[in-house]
């Protein structure tokens, strides 16, 4: 199976998801961090990864599942990328690949998982719940059906959406102070002395949404923003970032991504 972005497709995404890192529109941008052209948004290149391996998972089995990706390399718009699978019992392997089979840009796999168990190494005790009103739910999910018309899951569907409250909502509050620190105190950094990678995503899906497709929403659905971890290095900064979901008063997808600021030339 064959992907290929657009620059029509970064735009799309990054008006659904207020995701404008400059890396995806600015070629000098990219350039600073290594990169030879514009890189494709990593939640935008998960998404159909996230339907189609799913899809064939899902067919063996009715439990709850794991969904893992961790990106190697950015992707170039405009270019060709081949999907390779590697399937058992119990977990689907993928790679998003160059062409030629070369290089490795996405890794990642699908698994059984007990959510119960998974649960145990959570405290959600005193979180701090944040409501997505229905009307947003309903007002995103037409936005997104139209962009992305073969995304069925219902999972899928609101990974996507939380992010984009991430990315609107809390990534500068939450950020902006680890942020300085990494900079050394400057104030003006975001944009011009550092860009940011999402370098690992995983979702945790619970039995009773795991098979849910896009026919009707849940009235109530909830999440918080936790960081987890932060780990500085010389010239980069890692933010790891857990996501509880309440989907009508139940905790049914915990969200985990690592963010990265990589300090640049400018």
């Amino acid at each position: 199976m064959k992907f290929k972005f657009n620059k029509n497709s970064l735009k799309e995404w990054a008006n659904f998801s207020s995701d404008y890192n400059p890396i995806h529109f600015e070629e000098l941008k990219a350039r600073l961090i290594g990169l030879d052209n514009l890189a494709v948004h990593g939640m935008l290149a998960m998404l159909p990864l996230k339907q189609h391996t799913t899809s064939l998972f899902m067919k063996q089995q009715q439990e709850g599942y794991v969904w893992y990706s961790s990106l190697r390399a950015p992707l170039d718009v405009d270019k060709e990328y081949q999907l390779s699978l590697k399937n058992t019992d119990s977990k689907l392997s993928f790679a998003l690949q160059d062409i030629n089979l070369t290089k490795k840009y996405f890794i990642g796999r699908v698994q059984k998982n007990r959510f119960e168990k998974t649960m145990q190494n959570y405290d959600f005790s005193e979180t701090q719940k944040f409501n997505i009103s229905f009307a947003l739910m309903k007002q995103k999910l037409q936005e997104f059906q139209t962009i992305f018309p073969r995304i069925s899951l219902l999972w899928i569907y609101f990974d996507a959406l939380i992010f984009s409250l991430f990315i609107s909502k809390h990534a500068t509050p939450l950020c902006t102070g680890k942020f300085k620190s990494f900079m050394e105190g400057q104030e003006q950094f975001i944009g011009d002395k550092v860009m940011f990678l999402h370098t690992n995503h995983q979702v945790f899906v619970s039995p009773h949404i795991s098979h849910q497709n896009l026919e009707k929403l849940p009235e109530t659905v909830e999440y918080d923003v936790i960081i987890n971890e932060t780990t500085f290095h010389e010239e980069s900064l890692l933010i790891s970032f857990v996501i509880p979901v309440w989907i009508m008063n139940e905790i049914s997808l915990i969200i985990t991504m690592n963010i990265m600021g990589i300090k640049t030339n400018s």
